[in-house]
């Protein structure tokens, strides 16, 4: 995957996180870089995590083998991780962690949050132990700097992806049924509250948006 395709495939679902969790999208973005090699990863590639988050994801994993240490030994196992239906669902469970800590510490990573400065919020990421390399929040820091991703902490200053399909005009009722359909897409449907929310008159540009990227990265539109 091309690099600059990358970033715009993400950044509108990392501007809609980072408005609902007041995370920067910079950090969000550099991230899922820096541990997916942008997209390229084997966990991105067979299950859009982009994040080595495991487990498994409404019922759905792939195995992939990893390291771990066990009895005092490092040793190469077989492990189950997240397969995500789009870069969406595996972004937001990282700002979900971030919001929520971990089960022994709720505010783990709680300076994150609400932080402007890309470069204290990237500090506070390591400082938090999200990773055991020294220089984590430096080779974040690059990432954002040399890749400009700091515009995306801007409002309204996403140049969108260019799909086959507009914005907001085009989310009518039918393509939101379509979506999802949940008889003929299965998992990968879009959450039927969207409908009712669009059918109140609540559905907002940057929800379209983000429905949007979401459809086309589970394959439902093209």
């Amino acid at each position: 995957m091309m690099k600059l395709t990358f970033i715009d495939e993400i950044a509108p679902h990392a501007q809609r996180i980072s408005k609902e969790f007041n995370i920067l999208a910079s950090l969000i973005i550099a991230q899922a870089i820096h541990e997916s090699n942008w997209g390229k990863s084997g966990l991105a590639f067979k299950g859009k995590n982009l994040f080595g988050i495991k487990g498994n994801y409404k019922g759905q994993s792939v195995t992939m083998p990893t390291w771990e240490h066990v009895n005092g030994k490092d040793v190469k196992v077989n492990a189950a991780f997240r397969k995500y239906p789009s870069w969406y669902e595996s972004l937001y469970d990282l700002a979900n962690l971030y919001k929520n800590g971990v089960s022994w510490d709720r505010n783990k990573y709680k300076k994150m949050i609400g932080e402007t400065d890309y470069k204290k919020a990237c500090t506070a990421v390591q400082a938090a132990g999200y990773a055991t390399d020294p220089n984590y929040a430096s080779k974040l820091i690059k990432t954002i700097e040399s890749n400009n991703l700091t515009k995306y902490d801007k409002k309204e200053t996403v140049k969108l992806y260019k799909p086959s399909i507009k914005t907001l005009s085009d989310v009518t009722e039918k393509v939101l049924n379509e979506i999802s359909d949940e008889k003929k897409h299965g998992s990968k449907a879009i959450d039927k509250s969207w409908l009712t929310k669009f059918k109140k008159g609540e559905l907002t540009d940057s929800d379209a948006i983000g429905l949007i990227f979401v459809a086309i990265d589970r394959g439902i539109l093209k």
